[in-house]
């Protein structure tokens, strides 16, 4: 049985609005994993990426057509999922005879209604490559797929969810993602997270122990489980020499997570000589760093660090349960930067109770903080999230339908609104504010100077996208 796995398209014209032209074709780490874990496992297997094609059907008509998958899977999340019905309903009527199976955090949220509509006949929950793989084979073999754990799937007419699947506790067990089923020579990572070129993603670790509550990274549980040091390394190696890339930009919500895992990270990557030949990027947590650890990041080729910041106001801080003082912030930046670690920052606008002032604190603050870049975001209550299982059970959302998962968005427009709006502002106020953040952190004279003689990274054509994003009409 071969199975073809999908990365879907974005309908980047009404999920991202203006800010589109910043948005560049990712490399899809997950679709890259299950796939490698077919193939381990000796079961034919393709792979076809979407939004590098456009969404173009014709593209992916063609692609079924020459592999002739008896089995198409997708990855979805919420703001794919209408890319992800797309296709679903497209092989239905063109393809009736190949089965459907979706895998991801939004699969797993709406299982039952996506099986129960039709979209599609399995679904894959949580961690992918062993559920995945079991099932294709159940499939092949023709078993009975009660014993099939970590799935949901129609039997007798209804909705049957199996006994979940254990999460993978051996990170090391599962393959090198196979980048060479992709088209990875057309993946870059943003600009603000790109060092170099080629660059590409790397995971060196599952499930996190904090609980912010925007967060739906709970799927992979809240015990971080880690790779070996050696196999992380060999895989940083193997992408050198295999595909020749220069920069590996962790996906982890945190990495590393310790004075020792730093330490111990630099140690292998400075014996082998990597150091010299390789940068890495990475998100960590700013109550994380110390002189020691940032020293041995720097050390081991990190030249960027992605700072969670979230917002200028503790209290708001407090109410997501980031669980960190602003103080610590201001800290974290400057060790950062004694060892010559440029700094990104995350923020989110429009969390719940929040107002027009704390929203100003946001942007005050990330000024303040005398960052390399700042990405805002207008809150979204992701499905998955503990934020969006309050707000379903209290009715401040809705049961969505197929049309509203669009509205799930960090960019809103006024043709695509955002899902949710805190109770102090209106939809207008929101993206008057998002810009205005754009506006006053990068307009700065020291800033313009930094990113023109400096920094380098963004060039003429983002330049002006961002001109005419910040000066754009509300």
């Amino acid at each position: 049985m071969k199975s073809l796995i999908v990365n879907p398209y974005t309908e980047t014209d009404r999920t991202a609005g203006t800010f589109k032209n910043f948005l560049e074709a990712m490399p899809p780490i997950s679709v890259a994993y299950v796939a490698a874990a077919l193939e381990q496992a000796g079961l034919p297997v393709a792979c076809y990426d979407d939004f590098v094609n456009g969404g173009s059907l014709s593209e992916f008509e063609a692609t079924v057509r020459r592999e002739k998958p008896d089995i198409i899977g997708i990855s979805s999340v919420t703001p794919t999922a209408p890319g992800v019905t797309r296709l679903a309903q497209f092989v239905r009527q063109r393809f009736p005879h190949i089965k459907l199976m979706q895998g991801g955090v939004h699969a797993t949220v709406f299982a039952r209604k996506l099986l129960e509509s039709g979209e599609t006949d399995y679904i894959v929950h949580n961690e992918g490559e062993v559920t995945t793989v079991n099932l294709v084979k159940a499939l092949s073999e023709g078993r009975d797929l009660s014993d099939v754990k970590g799935i949901s799937w129609m039997g007798d007419g209804r909705a049957i969810t199996n006994a979940p699947q254990p999460l993978i506790d051996d990170l090391d067990s599962i393959p090198f993602p196979a980048w060479h089923l992709l088209p990875w020579r057309r993946y870059r990572l943003f600009n603000f997270a790109r060092v170099t070129d080629p660059a590409t993603l790397i995971l060196g670790s599952r499930g996190c122990p904090y609980k912010c509550n925007f967060c739906s990274l709970t799927v992979m549980g809240n015990n971080r489980r880690k790779r070996s040091i050696g196999n992380l390394v060999d895989e940083c190696e193997f992408m050198y020499e295999r595909y020749g890339m220069k920069q590996m930009a962790y996906v982890d919500p945190i990495f590393p997570i310790s004075r020792r895992e730093a330490v111990a990270f630099r140690d292998e990557v400075v014996k082998r000589g990597l150091h010299k030949k390789q940068v890495w990027t990475t998100e960590t947590r700013v109550d994380l760093m110390d002189q020691e650890t940032v020293e041995a990041m720097y050390e081991s080729g990190c030249r960027r660090v992605m700072f969670g910041f979230e917002t200028g106001d503790q209290e708001t801080l407090n109410a997501i349960k980031k669980d960190f003082k602003l103080q610590q912030a201001y800290e974290a930046v400057r060790l950062c930067q004694k060892v010559g670690l440029g700094v990104i920052g995350f923020f989110i606008i429009g969390s719940p109770g929040e107002t027009e002032r704390s929203i100003q604190m946001t942007i005050d603050f990330a000024c303040d903080l005398d960052i390399d870049f700042a990405k805002f975001t207008v809150f979204v209550p992701y499905p998955g999230t503990q934020i969006y299982n309050e707000f379903m059970a209290d009715g401040t959302l809705k049961e969505p339908d197929c049309h509203d998962f669009a509205r799930y968005t960090s960019y809103p427009t006024d043709e695509n609104p955002a899902i949710y709006v805190t109770p102090a502002m209106t939809q207008r106020d929101l993206m008057r504010l998002q810009k205005k953040a754009f506006r006053q952190f990068y307009l700065r004279p020291k800033m313009i100077y930094r990113h023109v003689v400096e920094i380098k990274a963004l060039n003429v054509n983002d330049m002006y996208n961002g001109l005419q994003l910040v000066f754009a009409p509300n």
